[in-house]
């Protein structure tokens, strides 16, 4: 579903990926892990089309992401949600999803949003304008956007970092029945937990992935940290 090639990205004289190969297999869910600065947000907003690369290439659904012929068609399979909040704070929650709709061109707007309501726990919170939901709850709205438009890929930068324990469990049934339903998945978690959740994690540091295996793998060689992991195949914070 996703194959990332030799990808590099420079900010002026700091280098930030130096050679990233990683892949992402069709129904899969990955977890991306590495210290505060790897560059793992600036690798999935370059897969997003948020940010260009310096060279290399991605191949999503087969599809040559910097084609600019065929940009067209990623969007159409691909949904991103970024860390931060990237809606509309004076639409409600309704309008918001009713307006993505719109972007995308979903033909029945009105059972689209009310599937996403009920899907992201939302239905409660539908007349509340976005400005007024706790962080857990714009999150979930940051969610709901991001699947919109039923994407093949999911693409997650830190989608829990800012929800209390009920709402991250909540969030992970979401996760998982999309991932039953066929959608791929890649996010970036800290979370030990979030982790164990996934079929497979790979682990960024150097500008490079250092590190790629199975979870079930992992949990037999013992490490249980998140930190643990990074400091042996990452480098120490």
């Amino acid at each position: 579903m996703l194959k990332i090639l030799g990808l590099k990205k420079q900010y002026k004289k700091n280098e930030v990926l130096t050679d990233v190969n990683l892949s992402v297999k069709k129904g899969e869910v990955k977890a991306l892990i590495g210290i505060n600065g790897a560059g793992k947000s600036t690798l999935l907003e370059i897969v997003s089309g948020v940010k260009s690369a310096d060279s290399g290439q991605i191949f999503v659904n087969d599809i040559d992401i910097f084609d600019k012929k065929a940009r067209y068609l990623v969007k159409k399979i691909l949904g991103y949600m970024p860390q931060t909040f990237g809606l509309f704070h004076d639409l409600t929650v309704e309008e918001n999803l009713k307006y993505l709709c719109a972007i995308y061109n979903i033909d029945d707007t009105k059972q689209r949003v009310e599937e996403l309501l009920e899907l992201c726990y939302l239905t409660k919170k539908r007349k509340v304008l976005s400005r007024n939901l706790s962080g857990g709850y714009k999150q979930l709205l940051n969610l709901a956007g991001a699947l919109v438009h039923s994407p093949k890929l999911l693409i997650l930068d830190e989608p829990t970092s800012s929800m209390d324990p009920i709402f991250r469990k909540d969030f992970w049934k979401i996760i998982k029945k999309c991932n039953k339903e066929g959608m791929t998945i890649l996010l970036i978690t800290h979370h030990i937990e979030e982790l164990l959740e996934c079929d497979t994690f790979a682990c960024l540091a150097n500008g490079k992935i250092v590190f790629d295996d199975k979870v079930k793998l992992f949990k037999e060689k013992g490490f249980i940290d998140v930190d643990q992991i990074i400091a042996k195949f990452g480098g120490e914070r």
